[in-house]
């Protein structure tokens, strides 16, 4: 996100709404983030309209204020495209690496306890603003924002940790003991809370709100991690034929997408909004950047832990792919002097420097799904229906274009395999550092050859992590995962 000042937060009032709800949310409901089942006892805050957008931004806070680095180092560590040394950090990345995560490991239980406490605030406005008296509209609107946003926390549950409890109202207590779902009806929850919020949100809204796009997005992929071919195609087509959404064309580098400057733009469906300010920021760049690197702009803390990218991943990039760009191989220090980067010590920055932040946090918006995202989910989805086909064919070259490599041509892929292969390197040459690897591997059923092709003791169960064990302590019904 563009630099953070007081004119930008005037234009937008959805931020500070967003800045007052942490604050009402953190302090005025203390304990909420370490009981995610338990209710506020509020008796008299919901009354009129600003109540009720009030506890809607909680629960936008909850949602995307969460610090990237767990979700990235459990996607793109265990994918197997970086690593991380050094600093505080690596001690919890490591197991990652090695696939000797634990059920006691803090990510999962940060993770459980963040979307759980997503879900309770989306079920609180789902409880309470019905009750209310003001605009109908804007209170359908409000409604359908916080299925989204409850739904949008499931998907993340599932894809980590397999179907989990289903809770759907904000009246539940420490002493209740949801059980698992069965895999249909989680999917059906799921799916039926995303086709609803799409029916009645908006097609354009402030940035970070929830849209119709973003919905109907979210079925697409979530169909497309479901291996429901047919409805992944069919929802993908639903957001371009929606026609609001276009590839990145402020430059043609394609890196530039992920300048902050370049945010304002009709490629990002979803984002989760960053504002380079404490509490409110990124700091990816701050374990990115290599030991003594010499900012262009302000001046930013450089951390100990180090995220370094694979060579033989860098490597795999055509040299004219301005998608390469992103990564540097050598930098300038701070004495002025040039340094080259070693084999597996290159250095993504995809999400590029903030010259106007300081300190550690940066506003680079992360997007949660962006339309390549959603043009590779449908050519990906027709060739399993239909092997390879000509709109496929189109649709990868559409973002190869984008990114300055040649087209593929359908005569080159006698089969559904070959083209399976093409688009999953094109996913994740396109997609390094925005959580999907892990994901893209285990659709396409190599997510544990790939960690024992790498030397690590990858085991079958570990497609999915852990419920965390102080869940399954506090909870008889709930079961933990095959293998744990």
């Amino acid at each position: 996100m563009k630099p953070f000042n007081i004119k930008k937060i005037h234009m937008k009032p959805y931020y500070i709404l967003l800045l007052f709800s942490l604050t009402l949310w953190s302090c005025g409901k203390a304990g909420l983030e370490e009981d995610v089942y338990s209710s506020l006892g509020v008796t008299n805050y919901f009354k009129n309209a600003d109540d009720a957008e009030a506890i809607l931004n909680a629960a936008y806070a909850s949602e995307q204020r969460r610090a990237f680095r767990d979700y990235f180092i459990l996607s793109d560590i265990t994918g197997g495209t970086i690593y991380d040394r050094a600093g505080g950090l690596e001690a919890l990345a490591k197991p990652f690496e090695t696939f000797s995560w634990g059920a006691t490991h803090s990510f999962f239980s940060g993770i459980w306890a963040r979307h759980y406490t997503t879900i309770f605030r989306a079920n609180l406005v789902l409880d309470k603003v019905p009750g209310i008296d003001f605009d109908e509209t804007r209170k359908k609107q409000i409604l359908a924002e916080a299925t989204f946003l409850r739904a949008s926390a499931y998907v993340i549950l599932k894809d980590l940790f397999g179907p989990v409890p289903i809770i759907t109202t904000s009246s539940t207590s420490a002493d209740d003991r949801p059980s698992r779902p069965t895999k249909e009806e989680f999917d059906k929850f799921v799916a039926d809370d995303f086709k609803a919020a799409a029916e009645v949100l908006p097609a354009i809204a402030d940035r970070g709100r929830a849209t119709r796009g973003a919905a109907l997005s979210q079925l697409a992929k979530y169909y497309l991690n479901n291996k429901d071919w047919a409805n992944a195609a069919d929802y993908a087509k639903k957001v371009i034929d929606l026609n609001i959404y276009h590839l990145f064309t402020g430059s043609a580098d394609r890196s530039e997408l992920f300048n902050p400057l370049n945010e304002d733009n009709s490629e990002f469906i979803y984002i989760r909004p960053r504002l380079a300010v404490a509490g409110l920021g990124d700091n990816y760049i701050s374990h990115a950047a290599p030991p003594g690197y010499k900012w262009k702009g302000g001046s930013k803390e450089n951390y100990a832990t180090q995220f370094k990218t694979y060579s033989s991943f860098y490597n795999s990039f055509a040299d004219n792919d301005t998608r390469k760009n992103a990564f540097i191989t050598q930098y300038y220090n701070t004495s002025g002097a040039l340094i080259e980067l070693g084999a597996d010590d290159i250095r993504n920055f995809k999400f590029k420097e903030d010259l106007t932040a300081t300190g550690a946090n940066s506003g680079n918006d992360f997007p949660v799904i962006r339309y390549a995202d959603i043009l590779l989910t449908r050519a990906e989805a027709l060739n399993e229906l239909n092997g390879p086909n000509i709109e496929s064919i189109d649709l990868i070259n559409q973002v190869r274009e984008k990114a300055g490599i040649a087209d593929l041509n359908l005569a080159d892929f006698e089969g559904k395999d070959l083209l399976r292969t093409a688009i999953f390197r094109e996913r994740k040459w396109e997609f390094t550092a925005e959580e999907l690897h892990r994901q893209d591997l285990i659709r396409q059923g190599i997510f544990i050859q790939k960690a024992k092709e790498r030397g690590v003791a990858a085991q079958d169960f570990q497609v999915l992590f852990p419920i965390p064990q102080s869940e399954i302590d506090k909870n008889s019904n709930l079961t933990q995962n095959d293998g744990y």
